[in-house]
């Protein structure tokens, strides 16, 4: 079905907008929908008491006129009616609730729904419904210590859909099952096709303790960071003033400073054309893409740069939340584009 084509039957069904399937997990349905959307992104917010805000939106390309006025016309239907919506998405939840409630042991809720619609970009521009809700009791409590994703067992994500979970700043990761596409300090971050396992997905944050990569406490490892930058810096522009003819004289003196114009030269030079060393993550990421015709397998990126594959999801991460690159999937391989790229030939 044609984008056009998709956005009318997303209209056409809108007191019907999530459908109950037949895959294996309750939950699947807000993956798995009769209205095909391009991309779904479902984000768990997590809370130190158990509780978590969800986040779970539909996105579809508008391509035309016509994609834009037939989500314009949805958007006026939900402003229109949202009781309508929130109602029967509200029922599929709790009835998601009370199946992930039976299974845990845990007496749970879903309330607060609410659901918008606006014109979002993303590289592109997209129409997004997006639903909000608040789950009691998600994650399992105890001893300093958050165990989230029972709630979510044996979930399976389709190409289009993405799940991500955070927790608080105040705690760090120290298992994640399986292995996630992204990560941060607070948050992982698994795309489709995906199906877990009947203990998966399954994330142990503890407050306070170390994660799985070492335990460094961020500030001190920003602050070594920016000492590092400072050092190639003053390296390199002593580098460039000894080529230039600074350094000492033949007279034995010490020739401090170089010259205004060699100065202004060695800055302007620095400027245009900084070596990698310099640049920040991003701007290596950035400079890959462009040296390989805007597009790049996440495993290269690691490669080329010496990197770790969870800083390298890090990164990524962070660019495509800021819209400067896209993430799609080829088989089990993670593909980095710019989002000026056409993929459709790698598809």
């Amino acid at each position: 079905m044609s984008p056009t084509g998709r956005l009318l039957a997303l209209a056409l069904v809108a007191t019907l907008f999530l459908v109950p399937t037949a895959s294996a997990g309750a939950f699947d349905a807000l993956a798995q929908q009769s209205v095909d959307p391009d991309v779904v992104v479902m984000t768990a917010d997590v809370e130190a008491e158990g509780d978590a805000r969800w986040t779970v939106a539909y996105r579809i390309r508008l391509d035309d006129d016509n994609d834009t006025r037939a989500f314009e016309d949805l958007r006026a239907d939900i402003e229109a009616n949202e009781s309508v919506y929130t109602d029967r998405f509200g029922d599929r939840m709790r009835r998601t609730a009370a199946t992930a409630e039976n299974a845990t042991g845990r007496p749970m809720a879903v309330r607060n729904v609410s659901v918008t619609a606006r014109q979002e970009t993303f590289g592109q521009t997209y129409g997004v419904v997006t639903y909000r809700f608040a789950w009691t009791s998600f994650a399992a409590t105890g001893d300093g210590t958050l165990e989230i994703g029972d709630a979510l067992a044996g979930l399976f994500l389709d190409s289009e859909t993405s799940l991500t979970v955070r927790w608080p700043a105040t705690y760090q990761a120290g298992t994640v099952t399986p292995e996630p596409d992204d990560r941060t300090n607070t948050s992982v971050t698994w795309r489709g096709q995906q199906q877990f396992g009947t203990d998966e997905p399954r994330v142990v944050a503890i407050e306070g303790g170390a994660s799985e990569s070492g335990g460094l406490d961020p500030l001190v490892l920003g602050v070594a960071l920016v000492g590092l930058t400072v050092l190639a810096a003053a390296a390199f522009l002593a580098r460039r003033r000894l080529a230039d003819g600074g350094g000492d004289g033949p007279d034995g003196g010490d020739t401090q400073t170089a010259t205004d114009d060699g100065d202004t030269d060695a800055a302007a030079q620095a400027a245009t054309a900084p070596p990698d060393d310099l640049l920040s993550n991003e701007e290596q990421v950035l400079r890959l893409l462009e040296r390989n015709g805007g597009r790049i397998k996440q495993q290269a990126v690691a490669s080329e740069l010496n990197w770790t594959d969870a800083k390298t999801s890090q990164v990524i991460g962070g660019l495509r939340d800021d819209g400067r690159v896209e993430t799609f999937r080829i088989g089990r391989e993670n593909v980095v584009t710019l989002p000026d790229v056409d993929v459709t030939d790698a598809e």
